[in-house]
């Protein structure tokens, strides 16, 4: 059973708010971007999210200890975020996505916005990302749309199929990221899009200032091993990739 553990709010706090959250995909876009809009944009933790298998992790943020499922509210702007720190139990992504979509129509939250990624190495062009809605939607956005027979997967994918069946009108943002590592510049794409979306200003310097760091530490550790690998003597016995 998926359990929302609000605190300190009233009851209709959330009316008529919109909700925006992700997970831990490719390139951690969905996460990067609702954790960057939690600690930089004027969010406080109004609850938590508790599942049957509950993930036993707890950690330090900057706002505290955290647990793996957190509730946040700006409460100028009326936007709700949901910060997975962890993917739920996969068991449990059915009933975690379902439960969050009934959660919001309770509430009378008016809008869902879902941020995921997509492989960048299927960008057409200089193409950001791609996007899709659910029928209730009235939204549109001035990137492309999502292809036809292109899958989205995991809870994601369910959070989206649950908001069509229960009429929750939902955005998917999915910009183009690396797979194979978080992508800080993806989430930036992510976040200027919602700026966009909802006439709203979100800063995104700090995270394209991140993925630079992380471009020069990929750049300097391919140095090493180039280096490396002009040794005399350097076999391919010596050096893995």
């Amino acid at each position: 059973m998926i359990k929302f553990l609000l605190k300190g709010i009233s009851a209709d706090a959330l009316k008529g708010s919109r909700l925006i959250t992700g997970f831990r995909t490719i390139g951690e876009v969905g996460y990067l971007a609702v954790r960057h809009l939690i600690l930089s944009g004027g969010f406080r933790r109004v609850g938590f999210i508790e599942t049957k298998r509950m993930r036993d992790v707890a950690f330090v943020e900057e706002y505290g200890l955290a647990a793996p499922f957190e509730i946040f509210l700006n409460d100028d702007l009326r936007i709700v975020a949901i910060l997975n720190h962890l993917l739920p139990h996969q068991a449990e992504w059915a009933e975690f996505s379902k439960g969050i979509v009934e959660w919001a129509l309770k509430h009378e939250i008016s809008e869902g916005i879902f941020i995921g990624g997509l492989d960048k190495r299927y960008a057409e062009g200089n193409e950001k990302l791609r996007w899709l809605k659910t029928s209730s939607s009235t939204r549109n956005l001035n990137y492309p749309y999502m292809e036809k027979q292109l899958f989205i997967v995991g809870p994601l994918a369910l959070l989206t199929i649950y908001s069509e069946f229960e009429g929750f009108p939902s955005v998917v943002i999915l910009p183009y990221a690396d797979r194979d590592r978080p992508d800080p510049a993806a989430a930036a794409i992510a976040i200027e899009t919602i700026n966009e979306m909802l006439n709203v200003k979100f800063e995104t310097a700090s995270l394209y200032e991140e993925a630079k760091k992380i471009e020069e530490e990929i750049q300097k550790q391919f140095e090493i091993i180039q280096k490396e690998l002009m040794q005399p003597g350097s076999g391919s016995g010596r050096i893995y990739m």
